[in-house]
């Protein structure tokens, strides 16, 4: 059976998406760690992004499994090992709930970006873009492959290297751009610009309200944030090919020598 800590993004040396391979019996699967080392795929930005704690998250998980817990009752009979499990069940709904609506968001936006309908989601992203980026040119859903070892899709970026991520996120009105954001926004964003061998980028995180997907809030990073984001998303990178004890940068380099 995988071993589901192993599931995540990756990317081929082409920088393809690779989340699922076919299997030896013919069925496909999850991409796991033993299938990138065998390959050659690198891990997605995120999933390096996520070696890192975030307390926050986890505080929101504890809540969310505490109000489980106090509004569900036990059954008659049913044991405590089994209503716990019950509990920690109907708490990840929520979350799988708000993911699930964040990608249908997140598909409203991409269609405008990539010539289709154009959403009301769409369209007041593109007005804001548009007043403080005019005459760009904008590149959607474009996933990359960096030599350093590892990859990603970028929600959104233009020629010229301002790139832009989408979250969605409850109750946005009246809150402030800069009590939003995080280190991990940053770093992600940093990651995508890297890898697409831009070295001073311009990076905007756009959130979305979740209820009211026309409400927006857009928080644009200070430049002189890139290399500390950058120097802390590499600190990451570097722990994770330790503890998983594959570098794909090794594999892509050598490749990349031998082409020569």
């Amino acid at each position: 059976m995988q071993n589901k800590s192993e599931a995540g993004h990756w990317y081929d040396s082409e920088g393809l998406p690779t989340y699922t391979i076919i299997g030896a019996n013919g069925k496909e699967r999850n991409t796991t760690l033993r299938d990138a080392r065998q390959h050659g795929y690198v891990p997605s930005v995120t999933t390096i992004i996520g070696m890192a704690a975030k307390p926050s998250l986890e505080n929101w998980k504890i809540n969310q499994a505490l109000n489980s817990a106090i509004t569900l009752t036990q059954d008659p009979g049913e044991s405590l090992e089994a209503f716990t499990y019950r509990c920690k069940e109907d708490s990840k709904a929520i979350g799988k709930s708000a993911a699930e609506r964040g990608t249908i968001i997140h598909a409203m936006i991409e269609q405008g970006f990539m010539g289709g309908k154009e959403t009301k989601a769409y369209k007041v992203i593109k007005k804001y873009l548009d007043e403080n980026f005019p005459d760009e040119e904008w590149i959607a859903e474009d996933s990359f492959c960096s030599t350093d070892g590892y990859g990603g899709k970028i929600d959104l970026y233009s020629k010229s290297g301002i790139f832009v991520d989408f979250k969605t996120k409850d109750g946005l009105k009246n809150k402030q751009a800069s009590k939003l954001v995080y280190d991990d926004h940053g770093m992600q964003l940093s990651a995508y610009a890297e890898g697409c061998n831009f070295k001073e980028p311009e990076r905007v995180s756009i959130f979305v309200d979740r209820e009211d997907p026309e409400l927006i809030v857009a928080y644009k990073w200070d430049k002189g944030t890139h290399v500390r984001h950058m120097a802390m998303f590499n600190s990451l990178l570097s722990y994770w090919k330790l503890v998983k004890k594959y570098d794909p940068s090794e594999i892509l380099n050598t490749n990349k020598s031998e082409a020569a």
